[in-house]
């Protein structure tokens, strides 16, 4: 979809994490933990300090905050999927979390308190919003003064994944973009570069943003895990506009052409650079 209803863009993109919630970040692939651990580093929150994971899918992010900020802390997950929402409160539970709390909430206007976290962290989510700078305002006021704003979005993906978009473009347009309301790979849009994303907080009225990125390797053992990864998060929206007939003939042309992704030990690759972005409430 090129534009979102509020509504109804928060209930299609619920429906789809619904629908990966038990695969995941469960399937033996790193990405979104290694992401997790630089975001949380880069946010460095101190012992003790209250923090606001937003989008906190199955807790990549969350559990880590966690263990930084210590009993004495606190943790609060909101999750837009109550099939999200159950299992990481389930997983919170087994692990005798006390300090982590989760709910299902709308990330575009959060129901709580306001000035009552020292951090706020979003973790690949926020290019699903609507409109990303009414968001990040209404993060702002759920903040004490100096609190940290921290984001994770793609700085640029491996240039291979292109080779496979016209194998989806005949369904949904090109590379799944009518799924967002804003194009994230748009290199003139809010997501294309450092300076796009700095400009959304400083929309919001968050100061001192900055940027930074590094490089994430990806390996599958094969095709299989390839596969079953793309399904196991936000790329399900792919393969579930495929009718179910013709499934099978996009996975094998997509196999066919992952061939040439593999590195001297046969495994798949692909490298993304993975951007970080802080700012803080004035």
């Amino acid at each position: 979809m090129t534009e979102v209803p509020g509504a109804a863009g928060s209930e299609r993109i619920a429906d789809l994490f619904d629908l990966v919630a038990d695969s995941y970040d469960n399937v033996g692939v790193d990405f979104f933990g290694p992401i997790a651990e630089r975001l949380v580093a880069a946010v460095g929150p101190p012992a003790g300090a209250r923090v606001l994971d937003i989008g906190c899918g199955r807790g990549a992010v969350l559990f880590r905050l966690a263990a930084a900020v210590g009993s004495d802390g606190e943790v609060t997950g909101i999750d837009l999927s109550p099939n999200m929402v159950a299992a990481t409160a389930h997983d919170a539970r087994a692990h005798g979390l006390a300090n982590v709390h989760v709910q299902m909430m709308d990330a575009m206007d959060p129901r709580l308190p306001q000035g009552a976290f020292d951090a706020i962290t979003a973790s690949f989510m926020i290019f699903f919003l609507p409109d990303p700078a009414a968001a990040l305002t209404r993060w702002r006021s759920l903040l004490v003064p100096r609190g940290t704003v921290a984001v994770s979005t793609f700085s640029a993906w491996d240039p291979r994944w292109a080779q496979l978009e016209d194998l989806f473009t005949p369904y949904h347009g090109e590379g799944g973009r009518d799924f967002f309301p804003i194009d994230p790979r748009d290199p003139n849009g809010p997501f294309g570069s450092d300076a796009g994303v700095e400009a959304l907080m400083h929309e919001a009225g968050l100061v001192d943003a900055r940027s930074t990125s590094f490089e994430l390797v990806q390996r599958f053992d094969d095709a299989a895990q390839w596969f079953a990864w793309t399904r196991s998060h936000g790329q399900r929206m792919l393969w579930e506009a495929i009718p179910a007939e013709e499934v099978d003939r996009v996975r094998d042309a997509a196999f066919e052409r992952l061939d040439g992704w593999r590195d001297d030990e046969g495994r798949i690759t692909a490298r993304h650079r993975i951007r970080i972005t802080l700012a803080q409430r004035p």
